[in-house]
């Protein structure tokens, strides 16, 4: 019996069995029977208890004889098809839904990672053409680069040339002359290379001894231009003095700043022994050759008072009397202001040649390190720069 029952369940639900009719309400009359194929509604029903309109024909619609279902749907009753096909697309339409929905997701999935790709083939393609951009600019810049320091060397080496005439000149004893010309020789001179020439450069491609050289060369021409205006004006200041006292050494005329005094009441020390004073002649007495005219008394200061004193002719060193102080031997041991700065500036022209051309190589085998002159930086920065302009390391 179970197992019958579960035949007769099992033809229910697939919809071979004929539905049992459910009993109208009491107080009512049943509707007449119409001859209708097993299992259909009944007519005026499309479905379980709707109402047809009216002009719609009743019943499932029929094959269209070129559709590929038409010999299924004739070999099986149309009474017992429609309720299973109506069943199996509704199954049909929710697995349809589910892949679709399963289809958009994997699709926008596809799509979100090709639009990565995209944009990251676009980021790295922009990077890239950038980049090479860069590097293209980077070597027109180079190039630029190379020209204003080859300009500027030039400038450099000039500057040199000149300041090295103008020490030998002033080093020279026998001739004893001013550069009267360098000051306007430096002032004419102006090495243009500024950090203004490296704004909007693009150094992609430049090695890194030639970014340093580049920017340590910048430095070394702010600090060489002032250092050279320094030297311009001092020589213009010393120009007039140093000038004076080579003509007057040239003509053979001399000075006589300071004298000896001796004797009188300082003419000797506590133990007797003979001192003698420096007083500075008032005023100074000029004489040319090798021997001064001296008159017979001799005016000088001395600790602040004027005193008027024999010259010294011999004798007895316990009276008063005065010595001339050659002016050789008083410069040798206390040079006047005029030569000193001769012998300063002398120094200063050679610092700024030693600051252009470097100070050499160290003879020998002692290791050391040598600062570069500035015209062997503007050498190595034009060869980096012709290196990187050329695109090679």
């Amino acid at each position: 019996m179970a197992e019958e029952k579960k035949k007769i369940d099992l033809k229910a639900r697939l919809g071979k069995g004929a539905p049992t009719p459910t009993p109208p309400p009491a107080g009512t009359s049943a509707p007449a029977a119409v001859p209708s194929a097993p299992g259909a509604p009944p007519p005026g029903i499309s479905g379980p208890g709707l109402p047809v309109p009216p002009g719609v024909p009743v019943g499932p619609a029929p094959f269209d004889p070129t559709n590929p279902l038409a010999a299924v749907a004739a070999a099986r009753p149309m009474s017992v098809a429609a309720p299973a096909q109506s069943q199996r697309i509704e199954v049909d339409e929710m697995a349809v839904q589910q892949a679709a929905g399963r289809a958009r997701k994997t699709g926008f999935i596809i799509a979100f990672i090709a639009l990565l790709l995209g944009i990251g083939a676009g980021f790295v393609g922009g990077q890239a053409k950038e980049a090479g951009d860069g590097r293209t600019q980077a070597r027109g810049d180079a190039a630029d680069l190379k020209k204003s320091v080859d300009a500027a060397k030039l400038k450099i080496d000039d500057m040199a040339t000149k300041l090295e005439a103008g020490e030998k000149l002033l080093a020279d004893k026998t001739q004893k002359q001013f550069p009267k010309d360098l000051a306007n020789q430096l002032g004419g001179i102006n090495v243009d290379f500024s950090g203004e020439l490296l704004a909007g450069r693009r150094f992609s491609g430049f090695s890194k001894d030639t970014s340093k050289l580049l920017f340590d060369f910048v430095t070394s021409v702010s600090a060489l231009n002032d250092h050279k205006t320094a030297i311009k004006n001092l020589l213009t200041k010393l120009e007039k003095p140093i000038t004076e006292q080579f003509a007057a050494s040239a003509s053979g005329a001399h000075s006589i700043q300071y004298v000896a005094l001796f004797g009188g009441t300082s003419g000797k020390d506590s133990a007797g022994n003979f001192t003698g004073n420096l007083a500075a002649l008032n005023p100074p007495l000029s004489f040319t050759g090798d021997a001064p005219t001296l008159p017979p008394d001799i005016k000088a200061n001395f600790s602040g008072q004027n005193v008027s004193v024999p010259k010294y002719k011999g004798g007895n060193l316990n009276d008063p009397s005065a010595v001339y102080i050659t002016p050789g031997s008083f410069e040798a041991v206390c040079p006047s202001d005029t030569k000193s700065v001769v012998a300063q500036l002398g120094i200063k022209l050679h610092d700024l040649i030693m600051e252009i051309r470097g100070e050499g190589k160290p003879v020998g085998e002692i290791v050391q390190d040598v600062k570069l002159g500035i015209d062997e930086q503007a050498d190595l920065l034009s060869k980096g720069l012709e290196k990187t302009a050329a695109g090679t390391k």
